[in-house]
């Protein structure tokens, strides 16, 4: 005789989400860049190419820090 194994027991648990450490790393970084006087327009910038976008290239770098007119 062979038992049937029942839909539940062979689920899996819920996963709990974790946490995104590289975003509260950039955070953090961010947040220093603000407090010791970075010009806004530059951290929104890497802001939104680092935690936005997701963008880790060297041109995307570049475009954040330099600006996308200077970069070229």
């Amino acid at each position: 005789m062979e038992k049937e194994i029942s839909g539940s027991a062979a689920s899996s648990p819920p996963t709990e989400k974790l946490p995104d450490v590289p975003a509260q790393i950039f955070g953090s970084f961010l947040q220093t860049l603000t407090e010791n006087g970075v010009a806004s327009e530059l951290v929104d910038r890497l802001r939104k190419t680092l935690l936005e976008d997701k963008a880790f290239t060297d041109r995307a770098l570049k475009n954040a820090i330099l600006g996308e007119d200077m970069a070229a």
